[in-house]
């Protein structure tokens, strides 16, 4: 099996970004079945996810597998005895399938793949030539109508069809699939924080306060996480694929003290924003009604702000500044602390600067010219006028 070499590009509807999703390739020895699937990028777990969509494909498992040389498979290559990358070989091992990588630089090694990756990419491209595509499920449905067309197809050589050898010949010699479900894992590791989370791929999950600052070991899967210290698991969540800071709590994790700061804590925030301001105290329910434990502290940060802000400029200049700086935040849907103390300190530096009293006078037969004089000072008897020939040029 292989990667195509060049990635199908895909645009994001929401954003617009170009994206590109690669394409593993798969193909068995003999009849050549072929299989495709497509993916986000080429990390660990896609290409472990890939092997494990192909086999269940195949119905089967052969009794040989021949990868590319990539990291995801091999972490040293070697023409007798490469090193297979663990996860790799833990799953050969739960389907029985031994690992032979392709030697770097032989793709002869695996010849049948390279040509169907040839024909594939050769299909798709052609089929979609005027077709941009929005999303991963849109490549992967044409994919596997692309993949039937070319399995169903009448082999030049064979006579018949990919399918047809497959079934009448090779299927039978596939080895079962395991009588189990193999759920493929991502290991990581991570440091338990103060406030009892652990920061995994873009979001937070709980785990027991004693262990707080303790070096864990995460195990992710398509569905949960698992947290462990050493051989014993602490915690177990299911997976979130927010990535964007949201947190999964379990509240036997935290000490006895911490349930009652944060029941009391969020009340007294949303009291102190009502003496502050009512646009103040909008901002602070949505957030807290949002992610109480991920806001918590930036509206803390807020609250400090603003009353810094009021012990300088008084109550009600500072209540104009803090309602301009909540609506240049909503308008930017942008919710800082760090962004609020920003508009602020602008709004107090163009407050010091001084206001012209001054009036720009143009003469009326050359706007290019101009007096500036003072409107307090000067009535408007005493601005100049136009010459009699300045006057015949208007």
């Amino acid at each position: 099996m292989d990667y195509a070499g060049d990635p199908i590009e895909w645009i994001e509807l929401k954003t617009g970004e170009i994206r590109k999703a690669y394409v593993f390739v798969a193909g068995l020895g003999f009849s050549q079945l072929l299989f495709a699937w497509a993916a986000e990028d080429m990390k660990s777990r896609n290409w472990l996810n890939s092997h494990r969509r192909m086999f269940a494909f195949y119905g089967g498992v052969a009794h040989v597998t021949v990868p590319d040389c990539l990291k995801q498979g091999v972490l040293k290559s070697h023409w007798y005895d490469p090193d297979l990358n663990p996860r790799y070989a833990e799953l050969a091992a739960e389907y029985s399938t031994a690992v032979v990588p392709a030697r770097p630089n032989h793709p002869k090694d695996k010849a049948i793949v390279e040509g169907l990756v040839k024909i594939l990419m050769r299909y798709v491209r052609f089929r979609n030539r005027r077709r941009r595509f929005t999303s991963l499920s849109d490549i992967n449905l044409e994919l596997d109508e692309c993949v039937a067309r070319i399995n169903d197809r009448r082999h030049t050589r064979f006579g018949v069809s990919r399918r047809e050898r497959f079934e009448a010949l090779e299927k039978s010699a596939l080895k079962p699939l395991p009588a189990y479900d193999i759920d493929i894992a991502d290991w990581k590791e991570a440091t338990l924080h103060a406030d009892c989370y652990v920061y995994v791929e873009g979001d937070y999950y709980s785990a027991p306060h004693i262990h707080r600052h303790k070096r864990l070991r995460i195990k992710i899967t398509d569905n949960q996480v698992e947290i462990f210290l050493n051989l014993t698991r602490l915690a177990i969540h299911p997976r979130c694929r927010h990535r964007d800071g949201h947190r999964i709590k379990n509240a036997e994790h935290f000490p006895a003290a911490s349930q009652a700061y944060y029941e009391a804590t969020p009340q007294k925030l949303l009291s102190q924003s009502r003496f502050i301001h009512q646009e103040l105290h909008l901002l602070f329910v949505e957030m807290l009604n949002a992610d109480v434990f991920g806001n918590i502290r930036r509206c803390q940060g807020l609250v400090r702000t603003c009353t810094k802000e009021i012990n300088h400029s008084g109550h009600e200049i500072a209540s104009e500044r803090i309602v301009a700086a909540i609506s240049t935040m909503r308008r930017y849907q942008k919710y800082r602390v760090p962004y609020f103390q920003a508009l602020l300190a602008q709004a107090r530096k163009q407050a010091l600067q001084p206001q012209s009293g001054r009036d720009i006078v143009r003469r009326p037969g050359n706007p290019m010219l101009r007096y500036v004089i003072s409107a307090a000072a000067v009535g408007a008897d005493d601005v100049p006028s136009a010459s009699p020939q300045e006057n015949l040029n208007l």
